[in-house]
């Protein structure tokens, strides 16, 4: 009876453990998983901001260039819609 006994126990214990084990494990793998998101979400943003910052040296690197003499051309405030009106009325 004594073994009996132990060999119920035993088993409710062992019962036990691997529940807790499977829980433990559930949980692991969500922490996993948070981990993998919060990796990609940080690679990411760091692809963004790699692509802002390439973004603002080309644009510096476009104002030092050469310029054409069509762009060097500017009208006064109302000649914008109508360049050729313009030219009847400078000064």
């Amino acid at each position: 009876m004594r073994v009996l006994t132990f060999l119920l126990i035993t088993l409710i214990v062992l019962i036990n453990a691997v529940q807790s084990m499977r829980y433990d494990k559930e949980i692991y793998e969500a922490l996993l998983d948070d981990l993998k998101r919060e990796y990609v979400e940080r690679e990411l943003a760091n692809r963004v901001l790699a692509k802002r910052q390439l973004r603002a040296i080309n644009v510096d690197a476009g104002e030092q260039r050469v310029r054409r003499a069509s762009e060097k051309k500017s009208y006064p405030r109302n000649c914008y819609f109508s360049p050729i009106q313009c030219l009847f009325t400078r000064n």
